[in-house]
């Protein structure tokens, strides 16, 4: 029974431990994400405004964000210490608000994955089209709505059974495009981000305009890639967009991408008149540009990790001590003044330099706690390391040599490698 209790102990601790550490650093990568954000929406309103592709490409900025949570500047410099440290004290302090915010991302992910599980189990049942043929599995719904695709791994285009052959021609090329390009695991992409990032409430607002950068770009290149004119394009979008409150309703397919999406007129009239403006691109230059976003990406968050800490950093040299006769005065000694050396099997303790930092303890029989090394993922979230006790009635002049007990166990090691 005792062993249990202390398994029980040594997990809540770890589960504890997990919690405040990802929500620290999640956090953090919420508050920047607030900046990036942001940043994106004035841009894509000016200067990419009459881009289709840079403003979809607006977008990868947030990638890099995911990596933000253990930046040196948080603490090493006055603008972290003042912006981004309070969240750490706040985590740090308030160890159940860091259970929060995981207990909020796993609710947030469960919602997001029955969501999809739904509606993927809504499209199973519907019947195969025998009219309409693609390389990806088309469905027929018996009613009306607006055509969709959903589905990462197994992708599926739904169609209204009332369409007409015209109408679903442009709508199977148009889902097809946004499958080929990537669409729906963007989509799911940033439904992962918004769950992780869930106290930025902006990334649950801005959902919207990401897919109108993505539709943007489905247009374009679907007139283009697939030679349908730019009217008859429109006239489909028109066709299709008032069946789309049926779609939402009926089959609830927001974790899909949608042909009509549910936007206002004043939304749905700028996305036509993109389309009749649109200019013809040219994809060897779009597929430099491409490459050359990829390359900035990953150059960033090499940046970034480089300006991080590392997984698991060694404290060194540095020994914590405490007086039970004063617990509220922890002495850290980092120059090796007191705690002159360590290993793994003994730390060695001056003991006129302990006595002349805390001289109340002379003749008392109270006791020092000792604690020396260790690690820390970030600072002042870490463990490990190892400790030693002695009487103060056992202090002497010259190097006192104490038992290293150590503390690391199988909890310790999984930590040290997230």
């Amino acid at each position: 029974m005792q062993g249990m209790l202390l398994f029980f102990n040594k997990l809540y601790g770890f589960l504890e431990f997990v919690c405040v550490y990802f929500a620290t650093i999640l956090g953090f990568c919420a508050i920047i994400s607030i900046l990036v954000l942001g940043i994106i929406m004035i841009l894509r309103s000016t200067l990419f405004s009459k881009s289709v592709f840079g403003k979809a490409a607006l977008w990868c900025l947030l990638i890099p964000v995911i990596f933000c949570g253990k930046l040196h500047v948080y603490y090493e410099t006055k603008a972290g210490l003042y912006l981004m440290l309070w969240w750490h004290d706040l985590c740090v302090g308030h160890t159940w608000i860091g259970v929060l915010y995981i207990i909020v991302i796993l609710a947030l992910g469960f919602k997001f994955w029955w969501r999809r599980k739904k509606l993927s189990g809504s499209v199973n049942r519907l019947y195969d089209s025998a009219e309409y043929r693609s390389k990806y599995v088309i469905k027929v719904f018996p009613g009306e709505l607006s055509s969709f695709c959903t589905g990462c791994i197994r992708p599926v285009i739904v169609i209204p059974e009332s369409i007409s052959s015209d109408e679903a021609g442009v709508v199977i090329k148009h889902e097809e495009t946004h499958i080929m390009l990537g669409h729906l695991w963007i989509l799911l992409a940033y439904d992962i981000l918004r769950v992780m990032l869930w106290p930025n409430l902006f990334m649950h607002l801005c959902v919207g305009y990401m897919k109108r950068d993505l539709e943007d770009i489905c247009d374009t290149v679907t007139i283009q890639r697939s030679g349908i004119d730019a009217c008859d394009y429109g006239e489909t979008i028109l066709g299709c967009a008032r069946n789309m409150m049926q779609t939402r309703k009926k089959l609830g397919c927001e974790g899909g991408m949608s042909f009509a999406w549910d936007d206002s007129y004043k939304i749905l009239k700028k996305r036509l008149e993109r389309i009749v403006a649109r200019k013809a691109y040219n994809l060897k230059i779009l597929s430099i540009s491409a490459v050359a976003l990829v390359i900035l990406v990953v150059a960033s968050v090499g940046i970034i990790k480089t300006n991080s800490y590392n997984r698991t950093n060694d404290l060194g040299m540095i020994s914590g001590i405490c007086y039970t006769g004063n617990v509220q005065k922890i002495y850290t000694d980092v120059e090796r003044s007191i705690v002159v050396d360590f290993d793994d099997d003994y730390i060695y303790v001056d003991g006129k330099a302990l006595l002349e930092q805390y001289p109340e303890a002379k003749g008392t029989d109270e006791w020092f706690h000792i604690s020396s090394g260790g690690y820390y993922k970030i600072p002042g979230i870490g463990g490990g390391g190892g400790w030693a006790e002695i009487n103060a009635k056992e202090i002497h002049d010259g190097i006192i040599k104490l038992d290293n007990h150590t503390d690391m166990d199988i909890w310790d090691r999984i930590i040290m490698l997230l």
